[in-house]
Parts: structure tokens; sequence; C-alpha cells
């Protein structure tokens, strides 16, 4: 059963239970019988209600209670804190745009975007960010203003449930410039600067990270607790790769999503912005790249079982629909066109184009498949949208709606799935209506972490999102007022299910005090906040 139907047969049990009918009240007139039915059905919407909501541990329509916990920062090695580089918080790691993976015992592993800008007193790369200046990238080295560790993009671990959080196995500290790294170190020494990470059926994390150059691979066995790849692993494929989307199933089966925006040159000789590549070996070899036309992308797969899903923007346009394309082999085959995927899906309309706003895709081994993406139908300052869409049945049949839940802007949702359709969506949101201020998108305009759940979802329910962190990420400044710029908090942000739906976590981005080598913008950190999930 899906949606309420499960629930409300758990409820008539129930009651029947409660009742126990001795003999004399089942000699009760037929037509008594039909009203105490008809009075009974028409409760129980209500009674179900009641029973499988709450905020704040309090029972309230629709949304799973959930008690949020203090957000933690992810921390710098103690002998690479630097106390006059201009952090305002000098123990914690520059970041954004952060990812989350989880293994089947509750190990948690956070990959962030370097940032780039703060590779020390002159800029990491020149003829992009600073001709006029160029120098090396710096890490962990005194005197050079660096605000990181490791050559590789930030990868922090947590194996008590988000308790506490370090560096990952072989992470360690890696001082010099970009000039003179060990590429025989291991995984710190891997230049990177910002990566995805999944895990697989046998709980092997893998881990990709890009230099826009190319990629690397690092893979942890045992939920991630020993560093497997040994020299650092290159990917030996797509140049110019942006944002890369990782996703595992299986042992050792990985599906690569790249960003390349042109066509690279080993590739096809189709268009698009997205390629996908596909490996069966843990990422020793990959098939070359096969074009993925549309729009903005992101990719996922069940762990154990076969399906694979990319849920896409249907073109890069200001209007259109939102895709799903579809293989139920593990993504095999020797292309989108042919070999094991179907011809892409509609699930859902897009009356807007909103900035980078990625359409999120997940999965569960139930079949249960889910959809979310922000919509501008008022432009980027206007009230923003979210449009969430849901199949029961690996894809096959489709419920799309808009899941809005403030006046304001709502970006970079993103949705998880337990095997049991435990559902949680979260978002970056402000709010037009909660300040008291003069204007919609304007300065003083505050961001906060908004999170929600529900139980096999259907439309018309109410997710009961709440303020996840009662810290603002960020204030709208008079700049960003004047030139409509949304972007303070990047590109996204994800979220994870426990494995026994006891509390969810996100990695999501705050931004703290005036950045010292970027006008108009400020010292980006990352977070994570556990919560826990009401047992009612």
């Amino acid at each position: 059963m899906v949606g309420g139907e499960a629930i409300d047969a758990e409820v008539v049990e129930e009651i029947l239970y409660i009742w126990d009918p001795s003999p004399r009240t089942l000699v009760i007139a037929t037509g008594a019988v039909l009203v105490v039915g008809i009075i009974l059905a028409a409760t129980f919407q209500s009674i179900v209600k009641s029973y499988n909501t709450a905020t704040d541990g309090e029972l309230e329509e629709d949304g799973i209670a959930i008690e949020w916990g203090e957000g933690i920062f992810m921390p710098r090695h103690e002998e690479c804190v630097d106390e006059n580089n201009g952090q305002d918080l000098p123990e914690y790691g520059i970041g954004y745009e952060p990812s989350i993976s989880i293994t089947s015992n509750g190990n948690m592993f956070i990959t962030a975007h370097k940032d780039l800008r703060w590779g020390g007193e002159d800029s990491p790369i020149p003829l992009i960010l600073d001709p006029d200046d160029p120098g090396p990238w710096w890490a962990c080295t005194d005197g050079q203003d660096t605000t990181w560790d490791y050559w590789a993009s930030w990868f922090w671990a947590s194996y008590d449930n988000g308790s506490n959080w370090d560096h990952g196995e072989n992470f360690g500290p890696t001082p010099g410039n970009m000039l003179f790294a060990n590429y025989f170190a291991g995984g710190s020494e891997c230049l990177g600067d910002e990566g995805d990470i999944s895990v697989d059926a046998a709980d092997t994390v893998y881990y990709l990270d890009t230099t826009l150059e190319d990629n690397w691979w690092h893979t942890l066995t045992g939920h991630g607790t020993e560093y497997a790849t040994g020299v650092c692993q290159r990917m030996n494929t797509m140049a110019a790769d942006d944002r890369p989307w990782v996703a595992a199933q299986g042992d050792g089966i990985i599906h690569y999503l790249g960003n390349s925006g042109v066509s690279p040159p080993e590739c096809t000789g189709d268009a698009g912005r997205y390629w996908y590549y596909h490996s069966e070996d843990g990422g020793d070899t990959f098939s070359q790249c096969y074009s993925v036309p549309g729009g903005w992308s992101t990719i996922a797969s069940q762990r154990h079982g076969p399906y694979v899903y990319i849920a896409q923007e249907d073109a890069d346009t200001q209007t259109g629909t939102v895709v799903v394309r579809i293989s139920d082999d593990h993504g095999r085959g020797t292309g989108l066109g042919d070999g094991t995927w179907d011809q892409p899906v509609e699930v859902g309309v897009r009356e807007g184009n909103c900035p980078e706003g990625y359409p999120v895709v997940n999965t569960n081994e139930g079949g249960t498949v889910a959809v979310v993406w922000a919509d501008c139908p008022n432009g980027s300052t206007g009230a923003w949208e979210i449009r969430f869409a849901i199949s029961y049945d690996y894809g096959v049949n489709w419920t799309s709606w808009n899941v809005s839940h403030i006046e304001g802007i709502q970006m970079y949702p993103f949705v998880s799935i337990s095997d049991r359709d435990l559902v949680s969506l979260a978002f970056y949101g402000l709010d037009f209506e909660d300040g008291g201020l003069d204007g919609d998108y304007v300065e003083g305009e505050e961001w906060y972490l908004y999170a929600g759940a529900l139980r096999s979802p259907q439309e018309g329910d109410s997710w009961g999102f709440e303020i996840a962190d009662p810290s603002p990420l960020h204030v709208v400044t008079a700049y960003e007022q004047a030139e409509g710029d949304v972007h303070a908090l990047h590109d996204f942000f994800e979220t994870v299910i426990s494995p026994d739906e006891s509390w969810l976590g996100i990695a999501y981005q705050v931004n703290i005090g005036q950045h010292p080598f970027e006008e108009n913008e400020e010292q980006r950190y990352i977070k994570f906040v556990r919560g826990n999930v009401s047992s009612a």
C-alpha cells in the first residue's frame, strides 16, 4: 500500500482491537453498523493526521515530529589553524556547496567546495580570478593565509551518528603549494576543489573530487573507515568538468554524471551540458561519456536493486518541464539512446528559470522515486515555489504538486527517502513576511535552513516545515538587494536519513563575517545538524 492507505489500515486494526465486540454487540441492526462505519470512516482522516504528525514534539497536522539539535561546525586540523589568516572562526574550515552520504551503520561523510580565493596572498588560478597577481595554491602553510588543510576538497567523517566530526581516513595536513604536491602520498595529496560522495551495497564509500581539468577517485572500504585507493587515482576522462554527481550500487557499480557545458573532445559528437560515465569495477575503468541532452541534472540509484534515475530539466530554457530518465539494469548499455535507458518521462512543469536550480532525484529499495525542484514563476527575487513529484512504482506513474511553505524564496530543495518511505525535504528559505521589512527581497531579510518529513506523502499533505537551525544562514545585504543577487548560499546542500529512520542529518552552509579577499562576499562555513524523529 502507498500513501495514507497503509496508515488507515493500522488505525482500523487498533480500533477493532479496542472495540472487541461481545456476542450481544454482534447482533446490532445492520443499519446501526452502517452508521458506525460511516462515522469511523469520516473520522479516520483526522485520526491519521493527528496520530502521524508534529512539530517540536507536539502532534499537529501531517508533518513528522523532529527535534533539532545544535549545529556543528566542520573542524580544521589543529596544526593548520591560523589566527591571522582573516577568518572570524579560524578553527573551522572555509567551504561551500556541501555533499553528505551515509553507510548502513550510520557513518557519514561530508565534502565541500574549497574557497579558491583563500589560497594564499596570491590568486590560486591566474587568468581566471586575478590575472594581474598570479600565485600558487597553498595549503596549511604559515604566512599564506590559507584556510584548508590539504590539497583535496574538504572530506570530513563522523563515526558516531553525527555527534562528532573529524577529517576522514588518510586526509591529513599536507602543507606546501600546488607546484610541490606529492601525488604518491594518498588521498589528501590529490589536488581538488569540489566533489561528491556515494555508497554502494557493500558499504564502500566512493568520493570523486574534481579539479576542473580532470577528476580523482578516493575509495574507502569498511563503512568508510579504511582508505583503499592508494596512489591518487585519476579518472582520465572529461576535461573542463564542473559539478560532479556520483551514484553507486551493487558491488562496485558507479554512475558519474559530469557537467561540462560543452562537448568534451573525447566524447561522442553529440551536444549537451551533461555527460554520463559508467563503471563496473569500482571506478578502475569507466565507459567514455554519453550525452544527456537537457538542462540541470542529478543522478541517483538503488544500492541493492538495479534501478538508476537521472532527473533533468528538459532543456536549457526559461520554462518547460522536468523529466526523469530510467534504467532498470544498472545503467548498462552503449549510451542513453539505447541499452537499458528508457525515453525521458515528464514529471512536472517549470514556469520559471531559477538560478542554478537543480532538480534533485532520490530513490529507495522499494521502488519509490522522488524529484524536487525550485520554480521561479515570479523571477529570481519574487516568490519561489517548490515542486515535488513522487512515484511508488519505479517511475511508471507520477504525482506532482506544489509544496511551497512560505511566501518568499525557497532555494535548493533536497529530498531523501528511507526504505520504509520516510521522505524528507529541506531547503534554504527566505520568508518575505517574517521580518516586517518594507519590501520583499530587501536588505536585512534573513535566510534560514528549513526541513520537514512525511511518511509516504500524498498530494495535499502538509510537510510541517520548520527552521532546523535558529541562527540565520545569511542576511541580505544592500548590494544583493540592488543587484538582485540571490547566490550568497551558492548552489546546493544535501541531507540523509539514518538507516533506522530515527534521525535526519543535514550538511549546510552558513555565512559569517566579511570575506577578506572578495568584495561583497562573506566567509562561508559548513555545518551539520541532526534532527531526531519522533517515535509517534
